[in-house]
């Protein structure tokens, strides 16, 4: 400091030391440094800019407050009020003094001044009024910061800002001016707890007489190397503790300035001046030299052997070099000198955790927080030992006090920001209210970033969680847990390459860790570099052979490779190891519909729906498998209630319209296709099925729209193509039909024949509905020439034979069909002969073939092929004179298909023919006006025919 007197600069102790010394009322010396500077000089009474000083209170771990905790809050309220200054943006010059006093009960004490003129202004110049609004500003701000934990006394601070103005002297504002004649009467403690309404105001007191200290530094070196003067009362090993404790870290401060070179020649010259090795091992100790260190404070010790704060520190710098035992001896001598001393249970405690002794550890760290209850960082030590031995909830119980003694602790809000996270206190409301304060108040801390942006990436918020992990790259460039959560939320964001090359960096770096193979594995598989993605597989289940996700993309890759007993293999072992986790199991359940099992699948999906009932795609997944398994009805459930699950999804409402599409429910089917089209305007898929269902549906106009659409989307769509070339076939635009044919054949000539053969199916079906049955044989004859081994052409053919009642051409060409399908006949096929011999009079060779379309029909849920099959079974039936089962049979046809014709007309036929003529007559008028289908036009004139003969007898 330099003496306002003479203009001399001396060394002081420190505010602290000095404060202790006062209240001791011992005289404080300065040692003269220099000689006095030229008053003119005004470099070296040229005040700082901006500074801060510690005003009154005690402060550390038996203080009015701790350390950390007033270092936190005021480091958050010069943040704030820099903050604002800069806000202002004002060219105004002026000095800003904020004087802040916390006191007991949350209570805060604050004078905010500013002078009302720079130095430079002009005299009766009062720029006051322009910062009346900064003031308000930071007052508001200062008074919503949260007020640490104080007791017994205020605990006060200044901090001084000067803005636009050159440098100066003289402060012009004095902090706390407010209460100066309070404080100079009465000392600062008691004016600051009067005017803060936290004691009653008293009589006059006289402010306390000051002392200056006069015994010099041999008083100070006297409390460590003998006893007190026997006139003196005697120190307590607490007092001597203390008053050690100031002078080494005064004497600390003493040397800092001086050289190594005469710190050197000071220890040569005075080899048993006690201050002199304290100096060199702090010099050390800032080095790092630590070695060197404890070989000075044992130099030390030697001199002053019963010197607790040596002894503690020097034990410290054994534990960090390592020397554990050393460290030990050192740290139980000074608690046995001075047993209160906090900070050595919590060094004694470190020892103890690195030994693994975690009884003892504890038991340390418990006598420390006994000690010095307000101290936050011993009960954060407790904390992270409690974390060490995976006991979350105490950990929380240690962390939340210290935000009460500690508001703007920023490691406190980090861990429990972490704590939050896991399974067992998981939290994320919490988590993430930590973790975002724990950025605000250390934003150059990595970890919290990190854990905000796992938090994100858990709530599928990827680009809030890549900007973190970013933000926390530009702070370290290097880090490599960094680089592999980007890797994560790359693969996520499905951007694999970049995944892939933050995950090889990942590892470049030293992470080398299952999560990051797993990551970088999963991309392979996505880019299809399989070969890359299965040696990550095997590297993950090399580190950790019982990983259930190795496992399970090891069995995805094995499926995809058609390798089914290994994948059963490793997807089996997943869902052993994470019996909760569904996705093993459902392609378990695919394994086994692959493996025609599906049964098993069924099994395995219904197990799925008892652990997630909510879940439509379980639902689904079963439904897909009771297809499989002829179980229709109890598809159609699943189906119906997982859309009753997610009304809103418009994939599940396309598969239910393939499956009843396939059904031939194909009104139904147009339902869940249009809903799916509703959801989604942009569902092609859905669109396609629909422009095929209309069209089955005679609805050429509707389907016509749909193919347009389609293919002014995708120009180059070979099945759009193909479907609009036969919907303007059914209209009879033949141009239009061959013009869609060329167009496929230049975009995939491969599918142009088979085009050409479906638009001249469309034109067969629109001869037949024009009754043009010969031209219509003939068109099915060109699609035999053209493509003699498919089995369209025959099938064309037959019907239309069968139509015309040319009965023994129609079972040849039906015949022919079944040959080529003889392995796996189809119903649809077996129908019709079947229905071909009836009309024949064949019953018993109908009957053969009918019940296997029926049998067949029923196991696949084909509702239509059914009703048609049973038809034809009950006219037969009613051939061979089986009343009661022809009767029955004639019922469930009408009842599955109520508006097929031929239903009626068969009965009706047999009723007529039964003599039952009334009935007759109701069934064939019945049967002449449903179309789907019609009645033939042989079936119709005979129908007609018959009701003619019947009106003609009654009259």
């Amino acid at each position: 400091m330099q003496c306002q007197g003479c203009g001399g600069r001396f060394n002081v102790p420190s505010l602290g030391e000095m404060r202790r010394r006062q209240q001791r009322h011992e005289t404080i010396d300065g040692q003269p440094i220099g000689p006095a500077e030229a008053p003119g000089d005004a470099q070296l009474s040229e005040i700082p800019s901006s500074f801060y000083v510690h005003f009154c209170g005690d402060v550390g771990s038996t203080g009015r407050i701790s350390t950390t905790a007033i270092e936190n809050y005021s480091g958050v309220v010069a943040h704030a009020v820099d903050t604002l200054i800069a806000q202002a943006d004002s060219d105004d010059g002026f000095e800003l003094m904020v004087s802040l006093a916390l006191l007991p009960g949350a209570t805060r004490l604050m004078q905010i001044e500013t002078a009302p003129n720079g130095p430079g202004d002009s005299p009766g110049v009062d720029r006051h009024r322009g910062r009346e609004g900064l003031v308000d500003r930071i007052t508001r701000r200062i008074e919503s910061i949260a007020i640490p934990d104080v007791q017994h006394g205020p605990v006060a601070f200044l901090m001084y800002r000067r803005v636009n103005l050159a440098p100066v002297t003289k402060i012009g504002i004095k902090p706390f001016s407010r209460y100066r004649n309070e404080i100079d009467k009465c000392g600062i403690d008691h004016a600051l707890m009067r005017a803060a309404g936290l004691i009653e105001p008293s009589s006059d007191r006289t402010a306390p007489l000051v002392k200056w200290w006069n015994q010099g530094l041999s008083r100070l070196r006297s409390l460590v190397s003998k006893p007190a003067s026997e006139q003196a009362p005697p120190l307590t090993p607490e007092q001597v503790f203390q008053e050690t404790s100031a002078w080494i870290e005064h004497t600390e401060e003493l040397y800092a300035g001086t050289s190594d070179a005469e710190l050197k020649r000071l220890l040569r010259q005075s080899p048993s001046e006690l201050a002199l090795h304290v100096a060199a091992a702090a010099r050390f100790a800032n080095r790092e030299a630590f070695e060197n260190a404890i070989s000075a404070y044992s130099d030390a010790i030697q001199l002053a052997p019963k010197c607790a704060p040596l002894l503690g520190r020097r034990g410290w710098y054994h534990y960090v070099v390592g020397n554990h035992q050393a460290a030990l001896i050192d740290l139980n001598r000074a608690i046995q000198l001075v047993p209160s001393a906090a900070w050595f249970y919590l060094h004694r405690s470190q020892i103890y955790a690195g030994l693994e002794a975690w009884e003892q550890a504890q038991s340390d760290l418990d006598t420390a927080i006994g000690l010095a209850p307000r101290e936050p960082a011993f009960r954060f030590r407790r904390a992270e030992l409690h974390l060490s031995r995976d006991e979350l909830a105490p950990a929380i119980d240690d962390l939340t006090p210290i935000l009460q003694l500690d508001p703007h602790n920023g490691a406190t809000h980090a861990m429990l920001g972490w704590l939050y996270q896991q399974d067992e206190l998981h939290n994320e409301s919490l988590a993430l209210q930590h973790l975002t304060r724990a950025i605000e108040l250390v934003p150059d801390a990595i970890a919290p970033r990190l854990h905000r942006s796992m938090l994100y990436m858990s709530q599928n918020k990827f680009e809030l969680a890549r900007d973190d992990c970013d933000s926390a790259l530009r702070l370290q460039e290097d880090e490599g847990q960094a680089h592999a959560l980007r890797g994560r939320i790359l693969q996520m964001q499905s951007e694999f390459d970049e995944a892939i090359q933050a995950c090889d960096r990942a590892m470049e770096l030293g992470v080398e860790t299952p999560a990051v193979f797993l990551t970088r594995g999963f991309c392979y598989a996505a880019t299809d570099q399989r070969d890359l993605a299965l040696a990550d597989c095997h590297a993950v289940l090399d580190l950790e052979p019982k990983n259930p996700i190795a496992l399970h993309l090891l069995g995805s890759l094995s499926l995809q490779q058609g390798e089914l007993d290994a994948a059963m293999e490793a997807l089996t072992e997943a869902s052993r190891l994470a019996p909760q986790w569904t996705e093993p199991r459902e392609q378990i359940a695919l394994l086994h519909r692959m493996n025609e099992n599906p049964q098993a699948a069924i099994d395995e999906q219904s197990a799925l729906i008892e652990q997630q009932p909510e879940q439509p795609a379980h639902y689904v997944n079963r439904a897909f498998a009771h297809t499989q398994a002829g179980n229709h009805d109890d598809a159609l459930n699943d189906y119906r209630r997982a859309c009753e699950l997610d009304p809103e999804n418009e994939h599940i409402f396309f598969l239910r319209g393939c499956f009843l599409m396939d059904r031939q429910e194909d009104e139904l089917a147009l339902e869940d296709f249009n809903r799916a089209l509703e959801l989604s305007g942009v569902y092609d898929g859905a669109r396609l099925r629909r422009a095929a269902v209309l069209m089955r549906l005679k609805r050429h106009d509707k389907a016509l729209e749909d193919y347009e659409k389609l293919i002014e989307k995708y120009p180059d769509d070979p099945y759009a193509y193909s479907g609009r070339a036969y919907a303007h076939q059914m209209q009879g635009d033949e141009s239009a039909a061959e013009a869609d044919i060329d167009r496929l054949a230049e975009i995939a000539p491969e599918d142009a024949q088979e085009a050409a053969v479906q638009s001249l199916q469309a034109k067969v079906i629109r001869l037949e509905g024009l009754e043009r049955y010969d031209d219509a044989i003939a068109v099915a004859e060109e699609i035999i020439d053209m493509a003699p081994d498919a089995a369209i052409g025959y099938r064309l053919r037959g019907w239309i034979r069968w139509y015309t009642e040319q009965h023994v051409e129609a079972c040849d060409d039906y015949t022919r069909l079944l040959e080529l399908s003889s392995d796996d006949p189809e119903p649809d096929l077996l129908s019709s002969r079947g229905q071909i011999y009836a009309e024949m009079g064949e019953w018993d060779n109908a009957l053969a073939d009918l019940d296997a379309a029926v049998q067949l029909s029923r196991t696949a849920g084909l509702h239509q092929v059914l009703a048609f099959s049973l038809n034809g079974r009950a006219f037969a039936l009613a051939g061979l004179d089986r009343t009661p089962e022809s009767d029955r049979d004639f019922e469930e046809s009408v009842r599955l298909c109520p508006t097929n014709a031929w239903a009626p007309y068969n009965r009706g036929i047999v009723l007529y023919k039964r003599g039952q003529h009334d009935q007759a007559q109701t069934l064939l008028r019945l049967a002449l006006q449903l179309d789907g289908p019609p009645l033939t036009q042989r079936k119709r004139q005979r129908a007609e025919a018959v009701l003619l003969r019947l009106a003609t007898s009654q009259s």
